[in-house]
């Protein structure tokens, strides 16, 4: 069974069982919500893109899903050369999330590997978590395994994630049940009779004798830990599946081969190396057919992540991909004898083999051949230099005396010779000589924290994006064109999906995009960042493109990075867009700017020249500008810089932008700076002649009247001689405008009286208010008194108590009211409780008699505070107390009894 059979046979096995089939994620960890996935660089299962199903966060399209999805890991890199490792491998995956479970994946398991693919039924053994009862018993008793086949391993073997029990993480887990592959004849399996068969079992699977090719993982629980530490399994809401199995080892099974290597996923690309090496592949462990996998098994992982858009750089998954296209490289020269680029003439033939299934590889053909073509001809040369280096290195005095290799030289050698550490460790071992690794992260270290001085990037400017520390060093300043225009053709320089570049960006993907040249203004000095939108329409390039630029930061080095969501066709690295800035929303963000400055000025003509702005945010919805004041502005005080502002406004007077001013001409002009801030040599001033100039790199109106209208909403104090105004402008300040008129107008229709009399209507509505409050406070009273007398105590081991709630009565009211009953039962203890606005309160009276007995109101009260939220205490024979949680007051009160008889004593 070829492997594009096998494929499609497990896909249509798994649709016939109602999965929908649903593509694989790229190389770069996206989940289903188009968010990157930052616990990993590369998409490493099938069941990383689905996260947010698992973890309930979203839902499904189906709940059975199947998928084949193209994965990367490099945990075993330096191993990659055997008969089993390789960097990029497929896994087949079905998923349920809270659909099947154990008894129906386990039997489709044992179909589709003996009667789909036709594997032999007594070559499998399954394994299975030591605790797993449920699955033990469908391999036994439905699938028919006898015991000796079916393995309780521990958690480190059997359980998702590995050893989660003991050590964690808390979240979902559950055990697995795997399948192994004989590899051997069965005559040379271990048969040490001093072994179980479970020991017999993992003794020869260590040594290579049994094969896993399928992982069903069963998230049924959710580890948490108690207060001593100690794992608690809960059992999850839902049950899930997650099934992997690696199709490259069953290929290789089916096919009847010795590894991966010699089945038709290698076979084309071993038998182009062979033509242009001129050198026959053995399929031995010998250095030329180590070398022969090597460069195999990395030129197709090359292929698949340039063609999803990772470029090789110093940097995460870039870095991981130049080790990678590096590694096969030296081993192509080394053992291989290729002493001129060959990768680029290897992978059409990984690209030939993978197509029909990955189309993408044939679109991105161009891009693929000549990334590679372009990275090995850098790195020959750069290795031809390093390699001298190197070696003077590996067999000077100081190193063969010492067999160490200093990480300064190291680091010399990765940081001027592009040479990946890696790749010294494994040239420096072959001569027996150590690397120095602290010394080389230590040189690291130094580099990192030199270039974030010289680069001087405040990353609280870049808080939307972590992309802006690395963005930048070498893309050329973006072209502002947004003073003048809000729409231009611009060419796309650079697509970033996290914090790594990327060639080209899909519908449904969120990006971050570097243009030379944008209308969009980027956020800075408190104004926020322009959206809108990228269009290329169709002829221009192979497929329309319609994307949503949600926002727009800039870099210390002048690249505008805008925030993308794609939302039609493809984006592409030197593709030609229109970029189009939201013309509504800019002109409301224009508006609260040329008002910010009109406010500055007005706030220094009211309250003083010591008023200099302390921050600001210019949104299109509202203006803040926080000030250097000490004092609250009073109402009249906000009246006269409302006045001010819209008498400015009304004026229309025209803006005068000065570009290119001297800094110490601008402030010889009275151009206000913003204080504390940094300003270069030259600056731009905006002046509203006769009364603000400032410097001010933003965006604003060309007349004061295109303001409209100016409304201070708030003013609050933010710090010690900080204060704050929030206000509107334009659309917003007209509909805050016309909302208080609907309210005014809504109040004098419930009044029933005219605008102009609201204030008299209302101050006679409260003056009824309190009127009717106090009458009806004083019957409360009476009711409440009148009840009072007439109940008798309950004695509670001989001591008369009271204990009961009244309404409508004020804290000092209600302890008057418990002396009152105390005073006519002569021997009592008495609690009250009511309710004020939402709280509890209670008072206690103890009658000198019973003091001396021991009893104590303050005690009392304290308890009944505990349950009501809250707390007090007081003297013996009279306290009071309050909680938050007047609902409990009831159940507070019936707890005196008990209260009671806990305080009893003896009299001395």
């Amino acid at each position: 069974m070829q492997a594009h059979v096998l494929r499609r046979a497990y896909i249509e096995f798994f649709k016939e069982r109602g999965h929908l089939h649903l593509p694989g994620a790229p190389l770069i960890p996206i989940d289903v919500l188009g968010h990157l996935d930052e616990s990993t660089l590369f998409t490493g299962s099938g069941m990383q893109q689905f996260k947010p199903y698992f973890a309930g966060v979203a839902t499904p399209p189906s709940r059975r899903i199947t998928t084949v999805q193209k994965c990367v890991r490099t945990g075993d890199i330096d191993s990659v050369g055997d008969y089993s490792h390789c960097t990029f491998f497929e896994m087949l995956g079905n998923f349920s999330f809270g659909d099947y479970f154990k008894a129906e994946v386990i039997p489709w398991t044992w179909e589709f590997l003996t009667q789909v693919v036709g594997l032999e039924p007594e070559r499998l053994c399954a394994t299975v978590y030591k605790d797993d009862e449920e699955s033990y018993a469908i391999w036994h008793e439905k699938i028919g395994l006898p015991e000796d086949r079916i393995h309780r391993l521990d958690e480190d073997k059997n359980f998702w994630p590995a050893n989660v029990l003991s050590e964690g993480p808390d979240g979902p887990c559950g055990p697995c049940s795997e399948v192994y592959y004989r590899l051997v004849p069965l005559e040379e399996l271990t048969t040490d009779p001093q072994l179980t068969p479970t020991q017999r079992f993992l003794k020869d699977e260590a040594e290579g004798r049994w094969l896993e090719i399928w992982n069903n993982v069963f998230t049924q629980y959710n580890r948490s830990t108690d207060a001593d530490g100690k794992p608690i399994l809960t059992p999850l809401p839902q049950k899930n599946n997650d099934t992997g199995a690696g199709l490259d080892r069953i290929a290789y099974i089916a096919q009847g081969k010795r590894s991966v290597f010699e089945t038709d996923l290698f076979g084309s690309t071993l038998e182009a190396i062979e033509k242009l090496a001129g050198v026959r592949y053995e399929g031995s462990m010998s250095p030329t057919d180590f070398a022969f996998r090597v460069v195999a098994e990395h030129t197709r992982c090359m292929v698949f992540c340039i063609a999803d858009g990772i470029l090789p750089s110093n940097e995460g998954r870039g870095y991981v991909l130049r080790y990678i296209m590096r590694r096969a490289v030296r081993y192509g020269k080394m053992a291989l004898g290729f002493d001129s680029p060959f990768l680029h003439e290897v992978a059409p033939h990984v690209i030939a083999q993978m197509r029909d299934f990955y189309p993408e590889l044939e679109e991105r053909r161009a891009l693929i051949l000549q990334t590679i073509r372009t990275e090995e001809e850098q790195f020959r040369r750069t290795l031809d230099r390093g390699m001298r280096i190197l070696t003077d290195m590996l067999h000077s005095v100081e190193v063969q005396a010492t067999k160490r290799l200093p990480g300064h030289d190291v680091f010399r050698l990765y940081d001027t010779y592009g040479f990946p550490l890696r790749l010294t460790q494994e040239l420096a071992a072959e001569v027996g000589v150590e690397v120095d690794l602290e010394g080389f992260e230590a040189e690291l270290e130094t580099q990192r924290v030199r270039s974030q001085q010289s680069s001087k990037i405040d990353r609280e400017v870049f808080s939307a994006s972590v992309l802006m520390g690395v963005i930048g060093a070498d893309l050329p300043p973006t072209e502002f064109l947004g003073y003048h225009t809000l729409q231009a053709v611009a060419k796309v320089l650079a697509i970033y999906v996290g914090d790594q570049r990327v060639e080209f960006a899909r519908a449904g993907e969120k990006v971050t995009v570097v243009l030379d040249r944008t209308p969009f203004y980027a956020e800075a000095g408190g104004q926020v960042g322009d959206t809108g939108t990228l269009v290329a329409p169709e002829g221009e390039t192979t497929c329309a493109l319609r994307a949503e630029v949600c926002d727009t930061q800039k870099s210390a080095l002048g690249v505008y990075l805008h925030s993308v969501i794609v939302q039609e066709g493809e984006l592409r690295v030197g593709q030609k867009v229109y970029a189009t800035v939201d013309r509504v929303r800019r002109l409301d963000i224009m508006r609260n700017h040329t008002a910010t400055h009109l406010l500055q000025a007005a706030l220094r003509q009211v309250l003083g020249t010591h008023v200099y702005q302390k921050g600001s945010l210019v949104a299109p919805d509202r203006l803040r500008f926080d000030f250097t004041h000490t004092a609250p502005m009073t109402t009249d005080e906000l009246r006269q810089v409302e006045e001010l502002v819209n008498a400015e406004i009304l004026n229309d007077v025209e803006l005068e932008v000065h570009w290119d001013v001297p800094l110490e001409e601008a402030k010889a002009r009275g151009a206000m700076a913003l204080f504390g801030e940094k300003y270069g040599e030259r600056v731009r001033v905006i002046e509203i002649p006769g009364f603000s100039i400032e410097l001010c790199g933003g965006t604003h109106l060309q007349r004061t009247s295109q303001v409209g209208l100016f409304r201070i909403v708030s003013e609050t104090g933010i710090a010690s001689g900080v204060r704050r105004i929030e206000a509107v402008t334009g659309r917003a300040a007209w509909k805050y405008t016309l909302q208080r008129e609907q309210t005014i107008e809504q109040l004098a229709t419930l009044l029933r009286a005219r605008v102009e009399d609201l204030p008299a209507a209302v101050e006679r509505l409260m003056r009824e208010r309190e009127e009717l409050a106090k009458h009806n406070r004083q019957l409360l009273l009476e009711r409440s008194i009148a009840r009072l007398d007439t109940l008798e105590p309950t004695l509670v081991d001989g001591v008369p108590v009271l204990a009961t709630s009244i309404e409508g009565v004020d804290a000092k009211t209600l302890g008057d009211l418990a002396e009152r009953v105390a005073g006519r039962l002569k021997t009592a203890i008495v609690v009250l409780g009511t309710a004020v606005e939402e709280k509890g309160l209670v008072a206690a009276k103890v009658t000198a008699d019973l003091v001396q007995q021991g009893y104590h109101a303050g005690n009392l009260v304290r308890e009944l505070a505990k349950i009501i939220g809250g707390g007090g205490g007081g003297r013996a024979d009279f306290a009071t107390a309050g909680g938050r949680d007047y609902s409990k007051l009831t159940e507070a009160l019936k707890t005196v009894p008990d209260l009671v008889r806990a305080q009893k004593k003896q009299k001395p």
